[in-house]
């Protein structure tokens, strides 16, 4: 019974954090001024399939007042009013399934820097640029700007375990995994981040125009869990 139970808490340990990535419809607001400071605003909408999951594991874990995706976006949270240059974190509920995050940074370098990027090839950003390039060959360095990419639950998850594996292949195992509803909930997962610079946008890559000052990236989840091709946008302004 030990042994049953441990291994139901792994499971749900490694649901979880794919959950937390992989299920969700994430929008992110960025903004930069011009002295490299500005404020990040992300809204986060679950899929109730995965809530529902997360609900049948629950039993297993230690009474919590708390619901496990409120737990895990509170954890985040406390996570980057650690970092020294960031302020004002904070998150709420909005209620079905979605929840907003938000936080001041005074330098977006030094920000990178304390999450462990000091030297790193994911970002480059000047006085009048951004540019943002993930392969397979740099994924390290983002394991060490999001450690729970790290974590043995979520890594069989990851492209580095599953390199040159088709979607379909993905999807699969998906549905071994989680069952029927598993590989749409997935397949659903979103990312678009709008970023609004100082400036007016002289050329974008990548990403699509919006206005004057604002670029928007986006790109299926599924894309990053398995990477077979780059993600990457730059974005350069006139002040």
């Amino acid at each position: 019974m030990a042994y049953a139970l441990d291994m139901r808490r792994i499971l749900l340990q490694s649901l979880l954090l794919l959950l937390l990535f992989s299920s969700c419809q994430v929008t992110e607001e960025l903004s930069m001024n011009a002295d490299g400071s500005g404020s990040s605003y992300t809204d986060i909408h679950v899929e109730q399939f995965f809530i529902d999951v997360l609900e049948d594991f629950s039993e297993f874990l230690p009474a919590n007042d708390e619901s496990m995706m409120d737990s895990a976006i509170k954890a985040y949270t406390s996570e980057l009013n650690e970092a020294g240059t960031v302020s004002a974190a904070s998150w709420e509920s909005k209620g079905d399934n979605r929840y907003a995050v938000s936080f001041d940074y005074s330098s977006i370098d030094t920000l990178l820097g304390e999450m462990g990027a000091e030297n790193q090839s994911l970002f480059e950003i000047t006085d009048n640029s951004i540019s943002f390039h993930l392969d397979i060959s740099n994924y390290p360095e983002l394991k060490a700007l999001v450690p729970f990419l790290s974590d043995q639950n979520f890594e069989v998850y990851g492209p580095e375990y599953n390199q040159g594996m088709s979607e379909q292949d993905y999807l699969d195992m998906i549905y071994f995994l989680l069952g029927e509803d598993g590989p749409e909930a997935v397949s659903n997962g979103t990312v678009e981040i709008r970023i609004t610079v100082p400036g007016t946008i002289t050329s974008a890559s990548g990403c699509r125009i919006e206005g004057t000052n604002t670029a928007i990236y986006a790109f299926p989840i599924i894309d990053f869990l398995l990477l077979n091709n780059p993600l990457s946008f730059s974005i350069s302004w006139e002040n």
